[in-house]
């Protein structure tokens, strides 16, 4: 369980895609799903759960976009646990990518000799 972060800033937490700026309800319905299957996907380890102050649970944009891709597999006939499998070496995969194309463009940047 996580703890809510603080954003130095109030207005950057609204930009911020990681940060747990919704309640279980309002999760759930901005992405038609019940609260239990946030739940079970929570349990599956789908994300990692934030707690407000009070103990409630916390999501992100960026754990609803995980749940929302979960829920469009398990739709398709894809169990739970492999969803969540499926979900996570996406993620990795575009972690990857960008990696590499963040280093693509460093490779391609000018080098610079040695000043005379």
């Amino acid at each position: 369980m996580a703890d809510l972060p603080r954003p130095l800033n109030r207005a950057a937490a609204l930009g911020d895609a990681s940060y747990p700026g919704y309640a279980m309800n309002a999760a759930a319905s901005a992405i038609g799903v019940t609260p239990a299957f946030l739940r079970s996907a929570e349990t599956a380890g789908l994300f990692e759960v934030h707690r407000s102050e009070g103990g409630h649970r916390r999501y992100s944009r960026d754990d609803l976009h995980r749940a929302e891709r979960a829920r469009a597999l398990v739709d398709d006939g894809v169990r739970l646990d492999a969803a969540v499998r499926i979900v996570s070496l996406e993620y990795q995969l575009a972690a990857a990518n960008a990696m590499i194309e963040l280093l693509r463009r460093k490779d391609q940047q000018p080098k610079r000799g040695p000043q005379e």
